[in-house]
């Protein structure tokens, strides 16, 4: 890491919906250890528009923001397929990066992005603020106690993220591969991921199936996933957009109990005896050991942007943990990149991912569903992966 600083100076690249929220949020702080000093955007107008709003200088070019002598860190928050190129841009230049989810499409560009940062001794954290739910910081903390004793399954269910179509055709970028680089693997349930793995670990296999249901979009709307791990623990994942009611359900099971967070809450059944010493010393058939469930008592936390940002802030001056870091994003990715290529290519798919794999079945997707909507980020942000690393990493 490069020396501490005193004071964080932000840049923000990208000054649509989520850049701008950022940007007031950074602006209303009004913190003695950071501020918000410039904002960015390629879309002339859009940047001088937010700039006016939060009183900072404008830029109509990412890099010449970067090069101002303005900013000691950035946030990105612009199209997925652009994160990779603007991240390893800000390390060169010695910037460190906030990104938003997902830091990237897939997981080629994520390991340069990660690899370059670590080259040139800049931080890399991601926006998972929904690490800081209470439900979900409590599920982490008990499982990894002990709470549920050995954990055997895993299962979500995120159905939560219902969209219409009005929403994909409010940008062109979305609901296709070139510009978005997938659908609600890709652009809602990053999240989701990030906290299945986050608490019930990384998988060696998956298997899946991934389609389109209703909505007229090149992407896809709906995933399920069967997850293997090397212990002989199971995991499953249902994603959708296109479900109502949603509910979002997070499970996790165990010899010695059952952790379930679900509408803000987060329940446990602690079993009177481990399901290894029942099973085999019951003098009874089928009866089970008995259950006691309680509702658990959760952390006053929020589960903000700005708790990520505070704890980035905290990390660049004092040298404490980040709440999520570029490498803990690519765990994320690893399981959408293999629900692709396990989905898409009727086959199981062990973990690691193969980079260029992924990189072949985009291409192949890109092609075969291609509407013309897309304003292609995928070609121009590889063709800008290749300026700055002499090759494509995949």
């Amino acid at each position: 890491m490069a020396k501490r600083l005193k004071k964080v100076r932000f840049g923000i690249i990208g000054c649509g919906a989520m850049g701008s929220g950022h940007a007031r949020g950074l602006s209303a702080a009004r913190d003695k250890d950071f501020c918000l000093t410039a904002v960015s955007d390629t879309h002339r107008g859009r940047e001088r528009k937010l700039a006016k709003e939060v009183g900072v200088k404008g830029f109509d070019d990412d890099y010449e923001m970067m090069d101002s002598g303005l900013v000691d860190a950035v946030i990105v928050a612009t199209p997925h397929y652009e994160h990779p190129v603007l991240t390893i841009a800000a390390a060169r230049r010695g910037l460190h990066v906030l990104t938003e989810k997902p830091v990237a499409v897939s997981v080629g560009p994520a390991r340069a992005m990660v690899a370059e940062c670590r080259k040139h001794r800049v931080a890399l954290g991601v926006m998972f603020q929904q690490r800081n739910r209470p439900e979900m910081r409590k599920m982490k903390d008990l499982v990894d106690a002990g709470a549920v004793g050995e954990v055997f399954r895993i299962q979500m269910i995120c159905s939560n993220w219902y969209r219409t179509q009005h929403y994909y055709n409010s940008g062109a970028w979305r609901g296709t591969w070139n510009g978005e680089g997938g659908g609600i693997l890709l652009n809602q349930a990053p999240h989701s991921l990030d906290l299945f793995q986050w608490i019930g670990g990384m998988p060696k296999r998956i298997v899946a199936t991934v389609g389109t249901r209703h909505h007229k979009i090149e992407v896809e709307n709906t995933a399920n996933a069967i997850l293997e791990y090397p212990n002989g623990k199971i995991g499953y994942i249902y994603a959708t957009t296109a479900e109502a009611p949603g509910m979002e359900q997070l499970m996790v099971c165990g010899d010695a109990g059952t952790l379930v967070a679900e509408n803000g809450q987060l329940r446990h059944a602690r079993l009177s005896t481990p399901i290894r010493k029942h099973l085999l010393g019951a003098t009874a058939g089928m009866q089970p050991p008995k259950a006691a469930w309680r509702t658990v008592t959760l952390p006053k936390i929020e589960g903000t942007h700005m708790r990520i940002v505070r704890a980035f802030v905290k990390h660049l001056r004092r040298g404490t943990p980040l709440v999520a870091t570029g490498k803990e994003g690519i765990n994320e990715l690893e399981l959408s990149n293999a629900i692709y290529i396990a989905g898409y290519g009727s086959k199981g798919v062990n973990l690691p991912v193969d980079a260029a794999e992924m990189e072949r079945l985009l291409t192949r997707l890109a092609r075969k569903h291609d509407t013309g909507k897309s304003e292609n980020y995928r070609r121009v942000a590889n063709a800008e992966l290749r300026k700055l690393l002499g090759k494509f990493p995949a």
